[in-house]
């Protein structure tokens, strides 16, 4: 997902698990070629998916409880993480009892009635969800649900929302610095400078990350040997590659010297021509079978909207992402090195048991903030 969307954005940000999850939610009523192709852009079986979905949402779940319970004033404060779902379904419209087992056991999906026929029911219902999203998020992400995107026809909103906020063990130092585009041109910026015991290096990269207090969340950031499209093409052709990248940190201790920017950015898009790109595309159209859901094929996805948020300064990380599908009717030694991201680069905020990806994205200009 990463390296299909819009390479032009200057900065970028998302959540592949959170639209996986809310796509998940969807594939487990799907059914035929429909299956296969989401199946085949998720990467796994509905119930494999189904299943990590449950275990990563548990392993989030506790992230911080026993920092918490140690009550210690001069600790910095405990991290949080959730990964949560919502379901909305028209007033009156008949699923099958199976497909809303399913929802509540692999996702513990909240189920909720609306009516989306009428335009002021619609804009209530609207509001409804937005306002779950934002709860969800610690209020980073106000507005998933953009004017016009539910319809008459939408019968089923299906939404993720994950949020995870994390301190670092030590505040990290700060001072005036710069940082070079990709087109060349010099920003002064505010740099974030500290030490980090990680190191991974291959043909196409440099990295190192960030622990945070608890050891539960960490922040891959990633330099780029070449071109930024380079590593996005590799990730995007092989996504075992970032696993490798994952994996060589975590077995890694080199102390390394940090100098990064500081940044805050947002990104929001319709997923539709992305999936679409990735092979799922009958789902969308006449052809789509969700059959699981209703008992009969009469439902296709209408739209699937993301939004993403990340902050990271001296104190720490905090992010969120959200997703929502519509449904409507059819017609080694001890060495240091050092990273200095003072030109384009990526970063992964990951939870380290699983080495489950969270938030990933790119910067290439810190100074464009949300």
């Amino acid at each position: 997902m990463l390296g299909a969307i819009d390479r032009g954005e200057v900065n970028a940000v998302c959540s592949p698990l959170s639209a996986q999850v809310a796509l998940t939610m969807v594939g487990m009523g799907a059914a035929g070629q429909t299956l296969a192709q989401m199946e085949d852009a998720l990467g796994g079986s509905m119930d494999e998916l189904a299943r990590a979905a449950n275990t990563l949402s548990q392993q989030l779940e506790v992230i911080g409880d026993a920092e918490r319970e140690e009550d210690d004033d001069e600790a910095p404060e405990p991290a949080r993480a959730s990964l949560v779902n919502g379901t909305w379904l028209q007033e009156g419209y008949e699923i099958q009892e199976s497909y809303l087992e399913d929802l509540a056991t692999w996702f513990g999906s909240g189920l909720w009635e609306a009516d989306f026929t009428e335009d002021a029911a619609r804009e209530e219902a609207r509001s409804e969800i937005n306002d779950w999203v934002s709860d969800s998020t610690n209020d980073l992400i106000e507005e998933l649900i953009p004017e016009g995107f539910l319809a008459a026809e939408t019968r089923l909103v299906l939404v993720n929302a994950l949020h995870l906020k994390a301190a670092w063990p030590t505040e990290l130092g700060k001072s005036g610095g710069t940082f070079t585009t990709a087109g060349g041109e010099e920003r002064s910026t505010e740099m974030l400078h500290g030490s980090t015991a990680t190191w991974h290096e291959d043909e196409l990269c440099r990295a190192t990350s960030l622990d945070t207090y608890g050891g539960a969340l960490a922040l891959a950031l990633v330099q780029p040997t070449g071109e930024l499209d380079e590593v996005l093409d590799a990730w995007a052709e092989d996504s075992a590659a970032l696993s490798a990248l994952l994996s060589g940190l975590e077995d890694s201790q080199v102390s390394t010297q940090l100098s990064m920017p500081a940044f805050d950015i947002d990104w929001d898009a319709s997923l539709k021509e992305v999936l679409g790109s990735l092979g799922m595309t009958d789902a969308f159209t006449d052809a789509a079978d969700l059959s699981g859901i209703t008992g009969q094929a009469d439902l296709l996805i209408s739209d699937v909207v993301h939004k993403a948020v990340i902050t990271v300064d001296e104190q720490g990380m905090e992010a969120a992402a959200a997703t929502a599908v519509a449904m409507d009717t059819t017609s080694a030694d001890v060495e240091m090195q050092e990273l200095v991201l003072d030109s384009p680069f990526l970063f992964v905020a990951y939870e380290r048991e699983t080495l489950a990806p969270l938030v990933v994205g790119w910067i290439g200009d810190p100074t464009q903030t949300r």
